[in-house]
């Protein structure tokens, strides 16, 4: 009975018993969490989906980021839109999945609406990141490669956890729940075919994050869903995978910690493409040359690094941030760290799409050997003058093994919010997601994060 040892794991997490270094990475991934979701609550299609929720209004129990406030449900449908907005938020390799955009949007916008404490929010972020992780590798890529996006998919399981954690359901409770949220998994990778009509992929965190809490909430009035959610022959994993391994769900349970496996973001780009920009960048600084010198590019990696990545001429942001080329040439010639690298006003420059035409690809069997469990990538540039540069790397910076420090997780905090918040709001936030691991509230964290980007508060 996998979905029931799950569900009394997750009763059994305490954020004193927890590992210091994985109580570290769970404030670490808030501030990355809060800054990239600000940033994206400013992109046309947040505020989309921001103004079709403000339209059936309800009791404003939860902050929406930069704004006022909603019931928990439309909050965290529209904090996980722009959390997801701009392809900057953390990343599972292994389930090739978000869980950050997914877990933390429920957990805040549950925790400020039962008024919870600081410490019980992130015990109900570790639990979500736990369950979505761990179903979401059990899975595997086979998943990803029939077409279905894990985010989406396997995401309702780690918000119906965080939001099932906070609302105290019991045991029992929380199997139903999983029963409920299984019926609402959906999302397939339909967006990676159509290069103009890509907003469908921001609702892909957002959708599971309603959807958790509407399974949660059901489930606490006495509404009941299947048991064996997970592992049944029609469950989660076996409906979405033909190569399953339901082994990996409890592999190490209580001892290895999802949440330390996360990758946070350097690039707001396809997670699979950041080895290859950390390559670039290293071959940039160890040979000195002009982009005219250029003779081609040849990326090479994982297969699927290339699959449904090849589009030289993106016409949206999101088919810019999944092009490999023109990826490739915005780390030659541009900054891959600035969204605004991605953005419309980027498609266009002659430089970035002359090396996007130089692109070539090869398939590296070392590289494929480690897919998905890490996300490696190299690339080959070669010059006229006969110069050949290369570099592979297997673990990009930010990954579990090759982590960044809090200061460089507070440095692109400060870079995603310098046109959005002052000196003086900056650190007040900042003080105030410091203190969630001790004396603070969702509640005292959202009175921080609203009307900065509106004069209209709920």
């Amino acid at each position: 009975m996998l979905t029931k040892t799950l569900v009394q794991h997750v009763h059994q997490i305490s954020w004193g018993n927890l590992p210091s270094a994985i109580q570290n990475r769970t404030i670490d991934l808030l501030i990355d969490h809060i800054a990239v979701t600000l940033n994206g609550a400013t992109q046309p299609w947040s505020k989309m989906v921001r103004m079709n929720a403000e339209s059936e209004m309800g009791e404003p129990q939860s902050t929406v980021y930069g704004y006022g406030a909603l019931p928990a449900r439309a909050a965290a449908l529209v904090n996980g839109c722009a959390a997801h907005a701009i392809e900057f938020d953390d990343t599972h390799d292994e389930s090739l999945g978000h869980p950050g955009a997914v877990v933390m949007t429920t957990a805040m916008a549950m925790g400020e609406a039962l008024n919870s404490e600081g410490s019980e929010i992130l015990e109900a972020i570790v639990a979500g990141y736990e369950i979505q992780c761990r179903v979401g590798a059990a899975a595997g890529r086979q998943a990803f490669e029939s077409g279905f996006h894990p985010t989406s998919t396997v995401g309702v399981f780690g918000a119906v956890t965080a939001a099932g954690r906070l609302l105290n359901l019991s045991t029992d409770q929380l199997e139903k729940a999983f029963g409920i949220a299984l019926s609402t998994a959906s999302g397939t990778l339909q967006f990676s075919e159509d290069p103009l009509n890509t907003m469908v992929k921001r609702l892909h965190a957002a959708l599971p994050a309603a959807n958790g809490i509407w399974a949660a909430q059901l489930a606490s009035r006495g509404f009941t869903g299947p048991s064996m959610a997970l592992e049944g022959n029609f469950g989660y994993v076996n409906q979405f995978s033909n190569d399953v391994n339901l082994n990996r769900i409890t592999q190490d349970l209580g001892s290895q910690w999802e949440i330390g496996r996360i990758s946070i973001k350097l690039y707001p780009c396809c997670k699979q493409f950041h080895a290859l920009i950390d390559a670039t960048r290293i071959c940039l600084s160890r040979e000195k040359f002009n982009v005219s010198d250029i003779e081609s590019i040849e990326a090479f990696g994982p297969e699927s690094m290339f699959d449904s990545h090849m589009e030289r001429r993106p016409q949206s942001t999101m088919a810019a941030q999944y092009s490999l080329p023109f990826t490739a040439a915005v780390a030659v010639a541009s900054d891959p760290t600035d969204p605004n690298s991605f953005s419309e006003s980027q498609w266009s420059r002659e430089d970035i799409l002359r090396l996007s035409d130089l692109v070539t690809t090869r398939v590296d069997a070392r590289l494929q050997d480690v897919y998905p469990r890490k996300f490696a990538g190299g690339i080959m540039i070669r010059l006229k003058d006969g110069r050949e540069i290369s570099e592979a790397v297997i673990d990009s910076r930010s990954s579990p093994e090759n982590p960044i420090p809090r200061e460089e997780v507070i440095v692109k905090f400060k870079t995603l919010t310098q046109t959005i918040l002052d000196d003086s709001q900056r650190d007040q936030i900042l003080k105030a997601i410091l203190a969630q691991n001790h004396d603070g509230t969702p509640r005292l964290l959202g009175t921080k994060l609203r009307g900065i980007l509106s004069s209209e508060v709920a």
